[in-house]
C-alpha cells in the first residue's frame, strides 16, 4: 500500500496489528521504538505493550495517564496546555507561555520535536502547525489534528472528520515540518486517528480500540 507524493513519496511496506489483549488507545512509542504506550479512549491509566515480545504491562491506573505520555512524547522535555490552554514549555521550575497564533486561540495536543527545537501543536478549528522556538515563526501543516513528530523533518495526524456526533472518517497524514508537502497514508475505508511515529513506523487506534503499526519508508 503506497500514496504517490508531488514532491516525496510515503511508501508503506507493510502494515500490522498488535495484539494488546484489550481495547487500546493513543499508542505512543517508546524512545526505543521497541514499545508501545497505550491508554483507554479517556486517556485513563498507561499500558505498555514490547512489540518484540508482545507482553503487556500496567504502567499505571491514573487519569490522564495516556495524554501525558502523548505529551511527553520521546523527549522528556517537558510541554503541556493544562489549564489555560496555551502552550506551556516547562523548564525547571521555570514555565513559559505562548501562544503563536493568538491569545484567543485554543492550542491542543503540544509536542516538542525530538531535538527540542520546534512543537508541533493543533489550533482548535483551524489545523496544526509548527513553531520555531529560535525564528519564532509559524508553519501550518494542514487543517489536520493531534500532531506528532517523526523525527526532526516529518509530523504525523489526523485527518478526521464527523457528523457533529460521531467519527465519520480518519485518515493519517504525514507532513513535512516545513510545510512543503502533506500525504495520505491509510486507506479512505479505515478509520485511524491519533498516530504516533518514530522515523520510519506510525502507530495509530481505531473507533474499536485495535492498535496498528505501519513500516514506512520516505524517498526524497
Amino acid at each position: 500500500m503506497g500514496f504517490a507524493a508531488s514532491a516525496q513519496q510515503v511508501e508503506v511496506v507493510n502494515m500490522t496489528r498488535v495484539n494488546t489483549d484489550t481495547q487500546a488507545y493513543h499508542p505512543t512509542f517508546t524512545a526505543d521504538g521497541n514499545s508501545i504506550l497505550t491508554s483507554t479512549e479517556d486517556y485513563i491509566g498507561l499500558k505498555e505493550t514490547n512489540l518484540i515480545t508482545g507482553k503487556t504491562t500496567v504502567l499505571s491506573t491514573e487519569p490522564r495517564a495516556g495524554m501525558n505520555a502523548r505529551l511527553r512524547g520521546l523527549t522528556g522535555k517537558s510541554v503541556n496546555n493544562f489549564e489555560n490552554l496555551k502552550i506551556n514549555i516547562v523548564d525547571g521550575d521555570k514555565v513559559t507561555t505562548i501562544a503563536p497564533n493568538g491569545e484567543n486561540e485554543r492550542y491542543l495536543w503540544p509536542t516538542f520535536s525530538p531535538d527540542g527545537l520546534k512543537i508541533a501543536y493543533t489550533v482548535s478549528g483551524k489545523g496544526s502547525y509548527v513553531y520555531d522556538t529560535a525564528t519564532r515563526s509559524t508553519t501550518f501543516l494542514g487543517k489536520f489534528r493531534a500532531p506528532q513528530w517523526m523525527g526532526n523533518d516529518y509530523v504525523v495526524a489526523m485527518n478526521d472528520s464527523d457528523d457533529g456526533y460521531k467519527i465519520t472518517g480518519s485518515t493519517v497524514m504525514v507532513c513535512a515540518a516545513d510545510g512543503s508537502f502533506a500525504q495520505q497514508v491509510t486507506p479512505d475505508d479505515m478509520i485511524a486517528m491519533f498516530p504516533s511515529a518514530t522515523t520510519n513506523k506510525i502507530a495509530f487506534h481505531t473507533l474499536e480500540g485495535e492498535i496498528y503499526i505501519m513500516d514506512i519508508t520516505i524517498t526524497k
